[in-house]
């Protein structure tokens, strides 16, 4: 159940508010991730590159 596909999220910094970026994965492939990757964030507009050290996973109900 652990291996639920999830939202990557970030803060964006512009406001620091949580928002989605545009990859969903399960937690071993989020693991594995490597590089910077890039969105245009939903809060403020801009793009933003992130890497795996500044994302999370987002909770689900019931799954650790």
């Amino acid at each position: 159940m652990s291996e639920l596909i999830r939202r990557v999220l970030i803060a964006c910094p512009e406001t620091g508010e949580t928002v989605q970026t545009v990859l969903r994965l399960r937690p071993s492939a989020f693991d594995e991730l490597r590089g910077e990757y890039a969105f245009r964030c939903t809060r403020c507009g801009k793009v933003h590159a992130w890497r795996k050290e500044d994302a999370w996973l987002e909770k689900v109900p019931g799954v650790r």
